[in-house]
C-alpha cells in the first residue's frame, strides 16, 4: 500500500479544518431542528507497515585502528589520508636504532645463557656441579631465549602493515613524532566487503524493525539513484550520550563509487506491521501532537458523543489512529461543529456546508 506522508499543504489544511471547527464550536443548530443532521464515514481497520525514515553515515564493515607495537619515533609515513592500499603494504615504520639495539642486547645475553647452560651440563656430567646448578642454568637459558624472541618481535611489529585492500580513512600522526605503544596511528576501512550505512534510531522506532528489513537509501553523490540495502544489527544498548540505538545496513550489490562518510537520506521498510483504524481527516476536531478527539454515531440511540484517539501518523486526505477508536463502526466528518456530547442526530447522505441537508 503506497502512503503520501502529510506535508505542508496537510498541515496547513488540517489547521484551517481545526480553526473553523474551534469558531463553530459554539455555533446552536438550526431553530426547530430537534436532530442534527450529520456525515459519517466508516473506520477501517487495516494492517499497515510504515516506513521509518532516518539518515546515515556510509562506512566500511571493517574499520580499525592500526598502531605500533612498540613506542617509539614515527621515521617514515608512507601513506596518507584518503590513499587506496593493498594487502601488506608498508603504511609507516618507526626509527629502529634503539629496537635493533634491544634486540642485539637479548641475543647476546642469550648466547651468553648458551654458554653458561653447556659449561655446567658438562660439570654436572663430571659431577663437579650440582643438579640445582644445571636447573638454575638451564631456567637462564630459556628466559634468554624468550627475551630475544620480544626483542625480535617488537622489531618485526616496528612498522605497519595494511591487513587487507583498504583506503586510509583517517591519518593521526606525522613524520619524526614520537608515538607510545598502541598509540592510533592511521584508521584503516576495508574495501573488501560489503558498504555499510550506520544510524542511530529512537527507541520508538528500533521497536519497529528487526533484522533482515530491507531499506532504501539515496545519496547527494547520486541523486537519481536508489541504493537497496537490510539490516544487519541492532544495537541492544542505548548510546549514553545520544539515548539512540545503533543500527547498521548492508548494502547490495552496486556497481557506483562511493566513498566513506557518504550521507545517505534512508527509509526503511518494516516488515513487521501494525494495526491502525483509518478515519478521514474531516473527523478530527481536535489535534494535540498525537492526542485528538473525534465524535462517533451509536447506532441504536442516535446520538454523538466525542472520545479521545491517539494519532499514529496524518496523513493529507487521512489520520492513522493507533487507539481510542475500538468497536466505533463509524465517525462523524460533517455537522461535528453542532453537536454536544450525547446530541441527537440524523445521518444524511449529502450535506451542505452550512449544515442544512440538500
Amino acid at each position: 500500500m503506497a502512503f503520501k506522508i502529510f506535508n505542508l499543504t496537510g498541515s496547513i489544511l488540517l489547521s484551517i479544518i481545526l480553526l473553523t471547527a474551534g469558531c463553530q464550536k459554539n455555533a446552536p443548530p438550526p431553530a426547530g431542528m430537534k436532530e442534527i443532521p450529520v456525515k459519517t464515514a466508516p473506520v477501517i481497520k487495516t494492517s499497515v507497515s510504515f516506513p521509518v525514515h532516518t539518515s546515515g553515515i556510509l562506512a566500511s564493515p571493517e574499520e580499525m585502528k592500526l598502531s605500533f607495537k612498540t613506542g617509539g619515533i614515527i621515521q617514515r609515513m608512507a601513506v596518507k589520508e584518503g590513499d587506496r592500499v593493498g594487502q601488506g603494504q608498508m603504511l609507516a615504520e618507526l626509527d629502529k636504532s634503539e629496537i635493533k639495539a634491544r634486540v642485539q642486547t637479548a641475543r647476546s645475553a642469550y648466547e651468553k645463557a648458551q654458554r653458561d647452560f653447556r659449561r655446567v651440563e658438562n660439570l654436572f656430567r663430571d659431577s663437579v656441579a650440582t643438579l640445582e646448578h644445571k636447573q638454575d642454568a638451564e631456567t637462564a637459558l630459556k628466559v634468554a631465549k624468550s627475551n630475544l624472541e620480544i626483542a625480535e618481535y617488537n622489531l618485526r611489529h616496528s612498522s605497519i602493515r595494511a591487513p587487507a585492500n583498504g583506503r586510509i580513512i583517517k591519518q593521526l600522526a606525522e613524520n619524526n613524532e614520537l608515538v607510545d605503544s598502541g598509540y592510533p596511528v592511521f584508521v584503516f576501512g576495508s574495501t573488501e566487503g560489503a558498504w555499510i550505512i550506520r544510524m542511530g534510531l529512537p527507541d520508538r522506532e528500533v521497536v519497529r524493525i528487526q533484522e533482515g528489513d530491507s531499506a532504501r537509501i539515496i545519496f547527494d553523490a547520486y541523486p537519481a539513484e536508489i541504493f537497496r540495502a537490510t539490516i544487519t544489527e541492532i544495537g541492544h544498548a542505548a548510546d549514553p550520550y545520544t539515548g539512540t540505538y545503533e543500527v547498521e545496513l548492508t548494502l547490495l550489490p552496486h556497481n557506483r563509487t562511493l566513498i566513506f562518510g557518504f550521507v545517505g537520506d534512508v527509509s526503511i521498510l518494516p516488515s513487521r506491521q501494525e494495526e491502525i483504524y483509518r478515519i478521514p481527516i474531516e473527523a478530527l476536531v481536535e489535534a494535540d501532537g498525537t492526542r485528538g478527539t473525534v465524535f462517533y454515531v451509536n447506532p441504536q440511540t442516535r446520538t454523538a458523543h466525542k472520545t479521545d484517539i491517539e494519532i499514529n501518523r496524518i496523513f493529507n486526505d487521512y489520520v492513522a489512529v493507533r487507539k481510542g477508536l475500538e468497536g466505533i463502526k463509524e465517525v462523524v466528518t460533517k455537522g461535528s461543529p453542532y453537536l454536544s456530547d450525547g446530541a441527537k442526530v440524523k445521518i444524511m447522505d449529502q450535506f451542505s456546508d452550512n449544515g442544512q441537508t440538500n
